[in-house]
């Protein structure tokens, strides 16, 4: 998603999305890991996006069976308009758009999970399965210290206090 796209949505989530620093799973065993937008990939829940396939393997199965509609829907509109079936048109265009648009964003996410994957490579970290809040995670890495400092900037939608804040009026 552009950030000129990203301009155009509500306040409150432009915040969550452009200014926060971290994300917050676990992989397969119970510990807590601060993933970065770029490094969580297509990850187990979603921070961000509205996906129904969290593997890769997953993605590139509905990614391989979009192929064959994405093609064939701009051929059977081609066919229709040259035979000027009006319903074939409708039905050809609409197809064309649903199918092409759903296996360019099959595309996309795949190579952003190719991305992903190379940057926790690099730092170690294992793929995101299980989404945390806030809370969670900030509760998880008090109890185990790590290099993420407890401030509001690392925990935006923790509804704790931190240190430092003044009392709730």
């Amino acid at each position: 998603m552009k950030r000129e796209a990203l301009l155009a949505i509500d306040p409150a989530a432009q915040k969550l999305l452009l200014n926060r620093p971290y994300f917050y799973a676990t992989g397969m065993d119970r510990t807590v890991h601060a993933y970065t937008k770029d490094e969580w990939g297509i990850g187990g829940s979603q921070p961000t996006g509205n996906y129904s396939v969290h593997t890769t393997t997953g993605l590139v199965v509905v990614t391989a069976l979009m192929t064959i509609p994405a093609l064939g829907a701009p051929l059977m509109l081609i066919i229709a308009l040259a035979s000027v079936n009006v319903i074939v048109v409708i039905f050809g265009l609409l197809g064309a758009v649903l199918f092409t648009g759903g296996w360019l964003l099959g595309v996309r996410s795949l190579r952003r999970e190719l991305r992903a994957s190379k940057k926790r490579k690099l730092k170690g970290l294992p793929k995101p399965r299980f989404a945390l809040s806030d809370d969670q995670a900030r509760a998880w890495l008090e109890s185990n210290p790590s290099h993420i400092a407890i401030t509001r900037e690392n925990f935006p939608d923790s509804t704790r206090p931190f240190p430092g804040d003044g009392p709730a009026t």
